[in-house]
């Protein structure tokens, strides 16, 4: 339907008295409708909401990417602070908030959030 609807526009979906609404999907209820000037009005808003649709759905994707981009970079500021890379200050708070007792790495995303908060904290403070 939605290729029709661009292409075509409301005169796609000329009136036709024979159709039962009940019976009709998506833009072809727009047969059904007399008063073709409500049913351009109908169509215009029923593009715009799939518009709409659409650009949410590729935001969504958008911040989806970035999140797990940033968690990436996340791990990787993280194992380099595990390893001493960073500094002793740097590698102590990352051993107090991604490691468990046992000496286990946490990498949630939780536990990575709260490291880079603490970094930058600690970051702030030195600089």
């Amino acid at each position: 339907m939605a290729g029709r609807a661009t292409s075509e526009g409301p005169e796609g979906f000329p009136f036709d008295p024979t159709l039962d609404p009940e019976l009709q999907q998506g833009l072809d209820r727009l047969r059904c409708i007399a008063d073709r000037a409500l049913a351009a009005n109908l169509f215009v808003l029923y593009a715009a909401a799939e518009r709409n649709t659409v650009a949410a759905a590729t935001g969504n994707r958008d911040l989806q990417t970035q999140r797990v981009n940033q968690l990436r970079v996340l791990q990787t500021v993280a194992t380099r602070a595990l390893t001493g890379e960073l500094g002793p200050k740097s590698k102590e708070l990352a051993d107090s908030l991604l490691l468990d007792d046992r000496g286990d790495r946490r990498s949630d995303e939780r536990s990575l959030r709260e490291f880079a908060f603490g970094l930058r904290q600690l970051r702030r403070l030195a600089g």
